[in-house]
């Protein structure tokens, strides 16, 4: 693998659990300092283990013997600081970390007093990958459909919110069939409008859910007003990893973005096939009728709340659209670096 051993070290020192594992310890060891300056070079990682230092030079390539003297030199500085007071007492052990090991060379560093041991590049990136908490959230949130076709059809239910908390008594003053409320409360719940718990009867209105009634524009009760709009977006730019529905609005919006550079308007049939391979959904949405009407749903949202505008054949970007997709990268981005931490 061709990869910078930094990248490497990066996981490594975040993730302890690792290193117990490639060095078949029986607890987790803590981190003392990486890329140590010592007078005869810079040291990986130290470690304190029980009562011992671990001594970890990390290598991307085969092992070479040379990386054993280099090993030694940094122990002998280890073991300076120790006599003159600047750092603690106790047994350093060290380790040659590396891709590929033979037995030969195993054997030749345990006879200099180096425990070489081979680790896979791969099996650490996959792990970095999934168990990262932001990639995890990208990896697992993903857009689903929910039969609703546009923003303001829950509107109705939503503004009844404010007379019953009770989903039986709201389905007799909305009507229509069961399974239609229950998916425009579903589609709620996804937007936050609503605070509901699956197969519970009671349904209450959101922080979120009583702006957003109060935002409602009394002579068009069943359109969304500019404040609703205004509302809805900027907690979808502001969550991008809220929940399904509001990731898939943020991506739609983002496919349409990066199409745009190869064709604009950019044509439906395209924006199809990019939305669901940038939603993940290539194994859900594998038929071309289940592909449009996904994208024919997001899409839909987008132009609700006027990010995106559309004919039947091509999709357009509105001045509002580019400057959400600005804002959404700039917080996607910044939720991403908060909890860059490896579980």
């Amino acid at each position: 693998m061709e990869i910078r051993e930094t990248q490497i070290e990066d996981v490594l020192v975040n993730a302890p659990v690792l290193t117990k594992k490639i060095l078949s310890l029986d607890d987790e060891p803590r981190l003392i300092g990486r890329q140590m300056l010592l007078p005869s070079g810079r040291l990986d990682i130290l470690y304190t283990y029980k009562s011992n230092f671990l001594l970890i030079e990390l290598k991307a390539v085969p092992f070479q013997r040379k990386f054993i003297r280099q090993i030694l030199d940094y122990k002998n500085d280890l073991v300076g600081f120790q006599n003159e007071g600047k750092l603690l007492r106790g047994d350093i052990q060290p380790y040659l970390l590396c891709p590929t090991i033979k037995n030969t060379e195993r054997q030749f560093g345990l006879s200099e007093g180096v425990s070489c041991v081979n680790y896979s590049p791969e099996e650490i990136l996959k792990y970095f990958y999934q168990n990262i908490r932001p990639i995890a959230s990208f990896v697992e949130i993903k857009p689903i459909d929910i039969g609703i076709w546009n923003l303001h059809l829950i509107n109705k239910f939503i503004y009844e919110l404010q007379e019953t908390a009770s989903i039986r008594a709201l389905h007799g003053i909305v009507g229509g069939s069961k399974k239609t409320l229950y998916n425009k409360i579903k589609f709620a719940n996804e937007l936050r409008l609503v605070e509901w718990e699956p197969n519970a009867d009671s349904i209450v209105l959101s922080s979120l859910g009583k702006e957003y009634v109060r935002a409602r524009d009394e002579s068009f009760a069943e359109r969304l007003s500019e404040e609703q709009v205004s509302l809805v977006k900027s907690f979808v730019v502001q969550n991008p990893y809220e929940s399904s529905v509001i990731l898939g609005i943020a991506s739609v919006v983002e496919a349409t973005f990066a199409l745009s550079k190869n064709t604009y308007p950019v044509p439906m049939n395209q924006l199809c096939e990019y939305f669901t391979y940038h939603s993940g959904k290539i194994f859900d949405w594998q038929t071309t009728k289940a592909k449009y009407s996904a994208t024919r749903m997001y899409s839909n949202y987008a132009v609700d709340l006027a990010l995106l505008a559309k004919t039947e054949q091509s999709v357009y970007l509105t001045p509002e659209g580019f400057k959400f997709t600005i804002q959404m990268q700039l917080h996607k981005s910044l939720k991403l670096m908060d909890t860059l931490v490896v579980n």
